[in-house]
């Protein structure tokens, strides 16, 4: 297995080392499992980039719990999500990585039902730099939360044509099922006009992060937030466009939720200073500004 320029790759006393920035590495014990829908093949142990496996699920199915485990999707893969938990992340405690650029990253599709998705169902797994789009009219929620401590890192959210759309991507559990949901560094552009929402917060989930994410498209409720009553979430420099006229749809809080929303740049729609509401959690320096009005942004929630 080769990760660098050498081709045979590099290692310390028996352990790969991974060029910077290129992948992450997994704990002593864990493991890579590469994922090719092109060139895999499920009878292979996936191991190695010569010998991958034809899905990421069936790739989740050869990790240990808890062991640091990482599956690779190669450039050009796609996996294809057909039904509810048409692909099930299950083992506490992976890494998916996505690679690839523009047509090339690697994709997962979500096809066929309304109700396809892809559920976490295990404790601390990360997503890095995969490319989730729709590929059906109306999917409910594309990405089911169903577990503590689960990363989107880095990825590209699309829709493949007008009315090919997820009404909410991300959904939390109920209840306290879901801490610590952390969103972060993603590319997000879904403007098809039955969206509801981008992540919706409707549980009682602690310690949700939504950070440095950029965001446009169009959302008839809202973009970020939901009715839950969460508690220490922190929403801050994200910059988000909703073409929908629904006032505070930007970002939207529970009235009793805590927390913090600071620095993000916001606009679309809605009437001048109606794009954020944070009920009691603590706001600075974000701004809304209306499509229509030709203005440049201002304070929301407005100064007093």
């Amino acid at each position: 297995m080769s990760l660098t320029n050498f081709d045979n790759g590099i290692s310390s006393m028996g352990v790969p080392v991974v060029g910077a920035g290129m992948l992450p590495i997994p704990r002593l014990n864990g493991k890579y499992l590469f994922a090719d829908s092109v060139n895999g093949n499920n009878s292979n142990n996936g191991e190695s980039v010569d010998k991958p496996l034809s899905t990421i699920d069936y790739a989740v199915g050869k990790c240990t719990a808890n062991r640091g485990d990482v599956i690779i999707a190669l450039p050009g893969h796609i996996e294809t999500i057909s039904a509810a938990g048409g692909l099930d992340l299950d083992v506490a405690g992976i890494t998916i990585v996505g690679q690839g650029r523009g047509a090339t990253q690697a994709k997962i599709v979500f096809d066929t039902a309304t109700t396809a998705d892809m559920d976490v169902d295990a404790a601390d797994v990360t997503v890095i730099g995969m490319h989730f789009t729709a590929n059906f009219a109306d999917i409910v929620a594309a990405i089911d939360v169903n577990a503590d401590d689960f990363t989107v890192r880095g990825c590209r959210f699309s829709e493949t044509a007008v009315s090919m759309n997820a009404l909410i991507w991300i959904q939390d559990a109920a209840a306290t099922g879901s801490d610590r949901i952390v969103v972060e560094g993603c590319d997000v552009r879904l403007l098809d006009a039955a969206n509801t929402h981008f992540i919706n917060y409707a549980g009682t989930g602690d310690g949700h992060i939504f950070r440095n994410n950029m965001l446009l498209g169009d959302w008839g409720t809202l973009a970020v937030g939901g009715a839950g009553v969460v508690t220490f979430a922190a929403c801050y420099n994200n910059r988000i466009y909703n073409v929908a006229t629904t006032n505070d749809s930007c970002i939207n809080f529970a009235a009793t939720a805590t927390g913090l929303i600071m620095g993000n740049m916001c606009g679309g729609g809605a009437a001048q200073a109606n794009g954020i509401t944070s009920g009691t959690m603590a706001t600075c320096e974000n701004y809304y500004g209306n499509i229509a009005e030709d203005l440049s942004g201002i304070l929301d929630p407005i100064a007093t």
